[in-house]
């Protein structure tokens, strides 16, 4: 399994990043790379801000921000927020105070988060072997298994202690799908 633990100290409320300026600075903590450039890679996804925060809260690790390590960022930080979603879930779901129909939903969650990250890894090894259909059907596939936990409280019907999280998974991989297309659609 990956490394997702590295980041797990995030916020477990926040359904977004914090603002570049919070984690940018000349110091090296933000990208090497200028904020124009990784804007207008940025702008061949969805969710934009998303994107650029990805690059100043993850881009230390890259020597050069370009598509393929804003890519690598997005996977990186799908997996880190997964396994962490994931974690909350057993947590919930071990709570005494869950009623039994949300501990059965929230075990499909589980089920369907370690999924998830199984496959983030494999259209991960797809986009290296440069198999656009694999990659796009492993990823479409994380973002289905983030919906489907939705679907799960919906029909007991309960309220989705997850979907902020989830709704905020979704927009990540999005994003790597996007990018993935970006890269792959170039040829190598």
């Amino acid at each position: 399994m990956m490394a997702t633990h590295l980041f797990i100290l995030f916020s477990l409320s926040s359904s977004l990043l914090p603002p570049a300026s919070a984690t940018s600075s000349p110091g090296g903590h933000g990208p090497s790379k200028d904020d124009g450039d990784i804007a207008s890679i940025c702008s061949h996804t969805d969710y934009v801000s998303l994107c650029i925060n990805a690059a100043h809260t993850y881009g230390h690790a890259y020597a050069v921000i370009d598509a393929a390590s804003l890519l690598g960022m997005h996977i990186h930080m799908a997996s880190d927020r997964t396994q962490t979603v994931k974690d909350l879930a057993s947590l919930l779901a071990a709570k005494p105070s869950s009623s039994h129909s949300v501990k059965q939903a929230l075990a499909i969650c589980i089920k369907l988060y370690g999924d998830a990250l199984d496959d983030l890894v494999k259209g991960s090894d797809a986009i290296k072997a440069r198999d656009e259909g694999t990659a796009n059907s492993m990823l479409s596939g994380v973002i289905s298994y983030y919906s489907t936990c939705d679907d799960a409280f919906t029909e007991i019907p309960a309220s989705n202690p997850l979907s902020k999280q989830d709704g905020t998974l979704m927009h990540i991989v999005s994003n790597a799908l996007a990018l993935a297309h970006l890269i792959l659609s170039k040829g190598p």
